[in-house]
């Protein structure tokens, strides 16, 4: 079979699609060139704000230096996992020992996440793909760990068309290996939590996730629970108790974003 190819070896395919539906960038609505991959422009994309520096080892989010103070501290779900987190970490008091958040939920990273979960935005499969292997040194250490995507229930699946959570813990593998168990389900339909208090998405989430029948836990894994956004982590620390009832003895915690 013959493949035509221009310019960087681009299949003709490409080309052609290229010619008759020309991409924009989808923040920024620039014309991206045939040979950009994806739908971000690099103007945009280095507009994401990645965390450097000190970050929470609970949920990720940056930790400016002042609030290394009395608001934060020391947290531990047994005697043997100690960590310094945020002061929301603190109050939240996780199942979870570790995780981490690839960048800030403002402005680029906050359109990218709206666009994957509101926009039928599964066409950013290759922006993801940049954004992961930018940070993959950050995400060496949970390489051949099993991804447990936060489930969605069966009607705002349905309606959505896919769950972003298992869509990311995907690409997850795509680039640093592993594998995605699918192990929890959500009990019933709750409320979105964007609009909730700290206390309301607490009780929102209470006892609405447990394990699939005839699924099980193997207390020697990682488990890494995968969402888009780490807000007050309420919806995550609901899952991981889940796991950690079940045996789960390390469990950790990845999202795109930090609300």
């Amino acid at each position: 079979m013959l493949v035509f190819t221009f310019g960087k070896k681009m299949p003709f395919g490409r080309w052609l699609l290229d010619l008759i539906f020309p991409r924009d960038c989808f923040v920024c609505q620039r014309p991206l060139d045939a040979q950009h991959p994806g739908f971000l422009c690099d103007s945009c994309f280095g507009q994401i704000v990645f965390p450097r520096g000190s970050v929470c080892s609970c949920c990720g989010r940056a930790m400016e230096t002042e609030s290394l103070g009395s608001n934060s501290g020391e947290i531990s779900t047994d005697a043997s996992a100690r960590t310094w987190c945020c002061s929301n970490c603190v109050e939240l008091q996780p199942f979870f020992r570790q995780g981490i958040s690839l960048f800030a939920f403002t402005n680029v990273g906050r359109a990218f996440i709206h666009t994957l979960k509101y926009r039928h935005g599964t066409y950013l499969k290759k922006d993801l793909r940049r954004i992961l292997e930018h940070e993959k040194s950050r995400l060496l250490d949970l390489q051949g760990s099993t991804f447990v995507p936060v489930p969605l229930h069966f009607f705002r699946q349905w309606k959505r068309g896919y769950n972003q959570s298992e869509w990311i813990a995907k690409a997850l593998v795509a680039c640093i290996g592993g594998k995605i168990a699918p192990i929890l389900r959500r009990n019933r339909f709750t409320p979105s939590q964007t609009s909730l208090t700290r206390s309301e998405r607490k009780q929102n989430v209470k006892g609405a996730f447990s394990l699939h029948m005839m699924k099980k836990v193997n207390p020697h894994a990682m488990y890494v629970l995968v969402d888009d956004v780490f807000t007050t982590g309420a919806t995550l620390n609901a899952c991981a108790q889940v796991l950690y009832e079940h045996g789960a003895q390390n469990i950790r915690v990845f999202t795109l974003a930090h609300g």
